[in-house]
């Protein structure tokens, strides 16, 4: 039923795609080798198309377009025990009219959720965004934003109203009742240099009260860039407000930095040298319970595309994820092939 149910989707979405003035069509493939060692244990050894999309983006006028995006998996992942998985991951309209704020759009359907750096990131890392890693945000999620460019190009802003589960639920009956506000800006008073800052406000909702629980999250932001070198860094908190009596409030914090140098500056091959150290504390108050991991990795660039975006790339990763109660490392090592073709069908 539910393959029959997405091929009549994907018939509708085709066809209204057709009807618009222009669509581009895009495909991404992630082809993962990945080891799991514990004390000297493999405990994963596997290949796997560890994900893909499928994109179209229909442009109806200068005023309203889309995107419609699927997010596949297949071969052997830590989400699927079955070993394949489709999903619906973007599925929105964007509004820009002339009585708007200038350079500003509306966005309402599945679309991307401002907050952090989880709506900008492009996966230097193979590991994901921390706010999606460590279960601060969603990547998407259902709702309705408004947002755009800041005068003079020094900035952007977002305000959002979405469910607050994230993409992987929907409307069905035990949806939250309860909407997520998000609220982001970013800052760039000069090239080379961002800051900025999301608020994120949510609930939890139980048929029991007193299992009600309210999160208050905020992330912080920068990027230092100078030449061939780059630092992302950011910074996480989530506070959680329990309902029942006597509950006390739990704080989680992350704190993240990646610095990614360019030696295609240098050397005739085009690779850059990446590197990410989290720090995850699951509730402040306690102590060993946190958490930290070492990324370390290239990532070479067989074939750019004509606006010179990577188009064939082959990423390595090394992970040691440690733990503060002793418990032993895991390390990970992945090598992934990923390859992005389009075409504008008219």
């Amino acid at each position: 039923m539910k393959k029959a149910i997405f091929f009549l989707l994907m018939i509708a979405v085709l066809a209204t795609s057709l009807s618009a003035i222009e669509t581009k069509f895009k495909m991404e493939l992630w082809n993962r080798w990945t080891n799991e060692s514990i004390d000297g244990e493999t405990t994963k050894n596997y290949f796997g198309l560890s994900r893909g999309y499928f994109r179209l983006e229909p442009k109806f006028n200068s005023n309203i377009s889309g995107r419609f995006n699927v997010d596949f998996f297949s071969g052997s992942t830590d989400e699927f025990a079955d070993g394949a998985g489709l999903k619906i991951k973007y599925a929105y309209l964007d509004f820009k009219y002339p009585w708007m704020l200038k350079d500003s759009k509306l966005s309402a359907g599945l679309l991307k959720t401002y907050f952090g750096t989880i709506y900008t990131y492009e996966y230097t890392m193979i590991d994901k965004d921390p706010s999606d890693k460590y279960k601060f945000a969603s990547s998407a999620d259902y709702g309705i934003t408004y947002g755009g460019y800041l005068p003079a190009g020094y900035g952007t802003y977002n305000l959002g109203l979405y469910n607050g589960e994230g993409y992987k639920k929907g409307t069905s009956d035990d949806t939250n009742t309860s909407m997520a506000f998000v609220g982001n800006l970013r800052l760039t008073p000069f090239p080379g240099l961002m800051v900025g800052g999301s608020y994120m406000m949510n609930s939890k909702n139980e048929e029991d009260e007193d299992d009600r629980e309210d999160y208050s999250k905020i992330a912080v932001v920068g990027k230092v860039a100078y030449g061939p070198v780059s630092v992302d860094g950011q910074y996480l908190m989530q506070t959680t407000s329990y309902e029942a009596d006597g509950a006390e409030d739990v704080n989680k914090t992350v704190i993240s930095i990646m610095p990614v140098v360019k030696l295609g500056a240098y050397l005739p091959l085009d690779i850059d040298l990446v590197g990410r150290y989290d720090i995850h504390d699951p509730d402040t108050d306690n102590d060993d319970d946190s958490d930290s991991t070492i990324m370390a990795g290239l990532n070479w660039m067989l074939l750019r595309d004509a606006k010179n975006k990577p188009q064939v790339m082959v990423q390595a990763n090394y992970n040691i994820k440690s733990f503060e109660d002793d418990s032993d490392d895991i390390n990970t090592m992945m090598v992934q092939l990923r390859y992005i073709f389009s075409h504008k069908l008219k």
